[in-house]
């Protein structure tokens, strides 16, 4: 942590006590100094001491990612590639700790309203400087309206961005003219080339972490608005792989960057990102040999992996910072101050009622769940943010199961709709995405709600991209959900997910009272009052059943023998050591 954050940028030091030391401002490891503070090579010792001949990575991404540009990405799948494209100002290594990557140094001034980064040396992929303007633009397009970035949310606290946020979802939209008026007094500036300043509205505690994000690196204007931009031979990057090749549904493929600045330089010359459409499809890819780690393992092959001599060796669980969960649609639309169309009738959006989803709610046996769906690995939640960042509340569960109070819950809320019985209710309609081991725990949940209401379900199976846009236009009753962390903070599982109106609130929900919660702990500066703050949201949302929090996560994965280097983190989510391939080595076998 750099000395001058002091207890002003609580997100670091907040994280740090839960652990570890802080890492000072001559101790912190700059990117390009060296490797992460730690590498895992425990579970992939090599079969010999020499390095393979070929330095081919091959995994597997759980299919095709919907977008590569980094102002818009929002998902896992593509956020798996976007990791190795791209390096941000700073970013958080294995130990959580907020380090500087593109920027050389950085400092904070005493009122936390001003941030300036200095950049070091670096050029992007295609050989051009990388140069403080090109984070101007970035920042500039990431909250402009017409851009529609799902996580533009996370500018809120840089000068002039809450009016450019209020913007977003106008109908009719605003003007150009007034749009680009407001872009020139955002709170971004390039005072030269190699100076990049940032001022703040308020004191946001948390903001230096969200600066880790894939969202605010540093973008070519010249290369993002050419023609097929995203596309293999054509990406422009920052960080230590380069796109060569996207073979849509199919596969990826990644080549070091020559360009990239960082002294741990690649070892691997390709990274294979396989797009298996399936998780049996993934599994049976890992052990025929045709890709090398693989994260998750699918639930219902566990038990057999741990029985297997020869996987029992390469499998391995880690605990990580994530949550299964699952959408009630609260009724609200994507500015959060009106109701959706669609419910402006209560009886045609029966779980914008606080008494029906409490009863949802109480019909769950989340310990079954996870035993029939995850093969019990886990961790069993009650409310969103995880276990391990501060602002968790783990052992908080306002409404346990219960099928005797879910019934009389249920007597309320259809009292309060005008339903007869549950059984009139037209089918709720319930959305996963097909293709990721989903409908399993679709049926389970939907058998739950059967059998203690005679509610019935219409579950809709859609390919993820289409399933991404329908769940933010709110066109599900009930929807599948998951979060990981995007940096280790309570502000990045609540902000933006739970706010009015925010980004990825995909559950339309709004609550000026859990709003206020999450300014206050924007701009607190004790560490531990900010963490009661977060606490009290945290509580809020589950005392309004706002989602169906499930399960807290834990990554089951299968290693190779003979993949070393492996630098992980509790971040991961779709392969061990994706936020850092350039520490990985293939060893002779």
């Amino acid at each position: 942590m750099h000395k001058r954050l002091l207890g002003l940028l609580a997100s670091t030091a907040i994280v740090l006590a839960a652990c570890g030391p802080a890492a000072t401002a001559s101790s912190a490891p700059p990117a390009g100094s060296g490797p992460p503070a730690s590498v895992d090579a425990s579970a992939s010792a090599p079969t010999t001491g020499g390095l393979a001949a070929e330095q081919i990575l091959k995994i597997d991404i759980h299919g095709e990612p919907p977008t590569l540009d980094p102002n818009k990405a929002q998902d896992s799948n593509s956020l798996a590639v976007l990791r190795a494209l791209h390096r941000p100002l700073v970013y958080i290594n294995d130990k959580l700790e907020v380090v500087d990557a593109l920027a050389e140094s950085h400092e904070i001034s005493d009122d936390a309203k001003t941030l300036t980064f200095h950049l070091r040396d670096a050029k992007y992929s295609n050989g051009d400087p990388i140069v403080a303007a090109d984070l101007v633009y970035s920042w500039k397009r990431l909250v402009d309206p017409r851009t529609a970035a799902p996580y533009s949310y996370v500018m809120a606290e840089v000068a002039g961005a809450g009016d450019l946020l209020d913007m977003a979802g106008a109908d009719p939209a605003t003007p150009d003219a007034e749009v680009d008026a407001a872009l020139e007094k955002l709170g971004v500036a390039a005072p030269d080339d190699k100076t990049f300043v940032v001022t703040l509205d308020t004191p946001a505690t948390y903001f230096l972490s969200a600066m880790t994000l894939w969202v605010g690196v540093p973008i070519q204007e010249k290369w993002i608005t050419s023609a097929g931009a995203t596309e293999g031979g054509n990406y422009v990057g920052s960080g230590p792989f380069m796109l060569d090749t996207w073979n849509h549904n199919s596969e990826i493929i990644l080549k070091p960057n020559p360009n990239w600045y960082g002294d741990v330089k690649p070892t691997l010359t390709e990274i294979h990102m396989q797009m298996a459409p399936e998780p049996a499809a993934a599994m049976a890819a890992y052990e025929a040999g045709e890709i090398d780690m693989l994260l998750p393992v699918p639930s219902e092959d566990i038990e057999r992996v741990k029985g297997d001599p020869v996987l029992a060796a390469e499998y391995s669980e880690q605990t990580d910072l994530s949550i299964t969960y699952y959408n009630y649609n609260n009724g609200n639309d994507a500015t959060g101050t009106k109701k959706l169309a669609r419910c402006e009738d209560p009886k045609a959006c029966p779980t914008a009622n606080l008494n029906f989803r409490k009863a949802l709610t109480q019909a769950i046996d989340k310990t079954a769940f996870q035993a029939a769906t995850f093969a019990g690995i886990g961790t069993v939640a009650g409310t969103f943010v995880m276990p391990g960042i501060p602002g968790a509340v783990p052992d908080y569960e306002p409404y346990p199961f219960d099928a005797t109070a879910a019934k009389a819950s249920m007597d309320l809320a259809l009292s309060e709709l005008g339903f007869a019985s549950a059984a009139d209710i037209p089918p709720l309609k319930f959305g996963f995405n097909t293709g990721a081991g989903h409908e399993p725990r679709a049926a389970f949940l939907a058998q739950a709600w059967l059998d203690t209401f005679g509610l019935q379900t219409e579950q809709i199976g859609s390919e993820f991209g289409v399933f991404l846009t329908q769940r933010t236009a709110g066109e599900y009753d009930i929807a599948r959900n998951g979060w990981g962390a995007d940096y280790p903070h309570a502000n990045n599982q609540l902000n933006g997910l739970f706010t009015c109106g925010g980004g990825n609130n995909d559950q339309q929900y709004c609550s000026d009272a859990f709003d206020k919660l999450i300014a206050d702990g924007a701009v607190e500066k004790d560490p531990a009052a900010a963490a009661t703050i977060y606490e009290n949201a945290g509580k809020l949302l589950a005392d309004d059943a706002a989602s169906l929090f499930l399960r807290w996560g834990a990554g089951a994965q299968l290693v190779k023998p003979y993949v070393s280097g492996i630098t992980r983190t509790p971040m991961d989510s779709v392969a061990p050591g994706e936020h850092f391939y350039e520490t990985i080595q293939i060893m002779e076998h």
